[in-house]
């Protein structure tokens, strides 16, 4: 395994522990003290709606970023095509 795998299953773990505390503080809270090692597929649903919302974001986010890069290029290109076609609009139409 390479230090880049390594260091992002470390911070899959780090995430999801901090989900796992975060869901039993929360839970325990809610219901009380206890509660959430009384219902661990709560504990367990709770983690899994973190995970997905996490996944959700980490995909917006990425979208974010990779339409902020080609936006720009994609505005070049396009402005490109729109003057070839103004410089040979009197040659295809007359």
């Amino acid at each position: 395994m390479n230090s880049d795998q390594d260091r992002h299953e470390d911070r899959a773990t780090d995430r999801t522990a901090h989900y796992l505390k975060r869901a039993v503080e929360t839970l325990d809270a809610q219901f009380g003290e206890g509660y959430a090692a009384d219902n661990p597929a709560l504990v367990a649903s709770f983690l899994q709606s973190a995970s997905i919302e996490s996944a959700v974001l980490s995909a917006d986010k990425a979208l974010e970023d990779t339409l902020a890069t080609v936006l720009p290029h994609a505005d070049k290109s396009i402005e490109r095509v729109c003057a070839s076609l103004e410089y040979l609009k009197p040659r295809l139409f007359g």
